[in-house]
């Protein structure tokens, strides 16, 4: 068994925090308390020029995905300029609406806010008496997050949520091919009775772009057949990947048909950027959303029970059934337990130092 070293550091700005790792790892993994993490992520999007309360929507979102897990958490601190406002970022504002439909103008806020303010307004139309509601976004140009969060934010409600959401090109279409999608991932959440509503949320890529970030701020390889150099073969280095390299669809022509659909219904259809139509997703930096909001009982009565049904049975079926995204509702409950959160070093060093400087580039002595 290896022997587990323990050390304390100190954040100049920050309460001590615990680092815990092995003889032969090649990072730290520190465990900060979970309101630690909140307040000093919270700072750092201040410094980099988001007010205070759209610094504290971001926090708690990526805090969010942090507590169960999921690779849309803090790791979007990593490179924290992927964060920043564009210039002259104003406030999400309703351009078209009908009574079960609207269209936001993000005007370059952030990802987040765009998401939560379009999935709400979705829900709002529901509860004013419409069984389905859809609202698109768009003009945005951060990263949204974890889907998971709006969704069961939707199902929590009581309306069945369904998130669509595209972003840059960082996607190959195949094996040498130029990045033509993003990560394009959708979600689905379920209300269920007698315990939290059921969310499934998957990127359309063979790995989400910030896995990516996550290996190499880890230093760890990715999953083989997920990326590509940039001569378009298979690699496991992270780096080679972020430097002109490709993510990969999941699954073949199936994956590359989700990806497909997602642009479409969220980059298209919301009125974001369109591949052809511009120099790039990234340069236009008007990224889609796209969210509906169903009322279950419009159709059928006890559909919460009827869930919560189907979700047991699948689960009983066989002794390895595992269901997807349930491993995450466990895992936030431990964390949330524990009150603590392991974020790798090299992550939690970007955010102490952007939240003490911004994006001033930290030295590497």
């Amino acid at each position: 068994m290896q022997r587990m070293i323990i050390t304390r550091l100190v954040c100049r700005h920050s309460r001590r925090s615990f680092a815990t790792h092995s003889n032969t790892s090649t990072t730290s993994i520190l465990q900060i308390p979970m309101e630690e993490a909140r307040t000093t992520t919270a700072r750092a999007l201040q410094q980099i020029g988001w007010n205070v309360k759209d610094a504290a929507l971001q926090a708690d979102i990526m805090i969010a995905a942090e507590l169960c897990g999921n690779n849309q958490g803090l790791v979007k601190m990593y490179q924290p300029k992927q964060m920043a406002p564009a210039p002259g970022a104003g406030v999400p504002v309703v351009e078209r609406e009908t009574p079960s439909s609207a269209v936001i103008n993000a005007n370059k806020a952030p990802g987040m806010l765009a998401a939560v303010t379009a999935a709400d307004l979705a829900v709002q139309k529901v509860h004013s008496g419409n069984s389905i509601a859809m609202v698109c976004a768009y003009n945005s140009c951060t990263s949204s997050g974890q889907l998971a969060y709006y969704v069961n934010r939707m199902a929590q409600t009581g309306c069945i949520g369904v998130a669509l959401c595209n972003s840059p090109e960082f996607v190959a279409a195949a094996p040498g091919a130029k990045p033509v999608f993003g990560t394009n991932p959708l979600a689905i959440g379920i209300p269920r009775a007698g315990t939290v509503p059921y969310t499934f949320d998957m990127a359309t890529s063979a790995i989400a772009l910030f896995g990516v970030l996550s290996a190499q701020a880890k230093g760890e390889p990715l999953p083989p057949q997920v990326a590509y150099d940039a001569q378009g073969q298979f690699t496991t280095d992270a780096k080679q990947v972020m430097n002109g390299g490709a993510i990969a669809t999941f699954g073949g022509h199936k994956g590359l048909g989700l990806s497909l659909c997602v642009e479409l219904l969220a980059g298209a259809l919301s009125g974001a950027a369109v591949l052809g139509q511009v120099e790039s997703k990234k340069m236009a930096q008007s990224w889609g959303h796209t969210f509906i909001a169903i009322n279950p009982h419009a159709f059928v009565d006890d559909f919460e029970e009827k869930s919560a049904s189907i979700l047991r049975t699948v689960q009983a079926s066989g002794e390895n059934v595992r269901i997807p995204g349930e491993r995450s509702v466990k895992t936030a409950q431990e964390r949330q337990a524990a009150g603590v959160l392991p974020i790798p070093q090299t992550i939690w060093d970007s955010i102490c130092h952007t939240a003490q400087h911004g994006l001033e580039t930290p030295s590497r002595e």
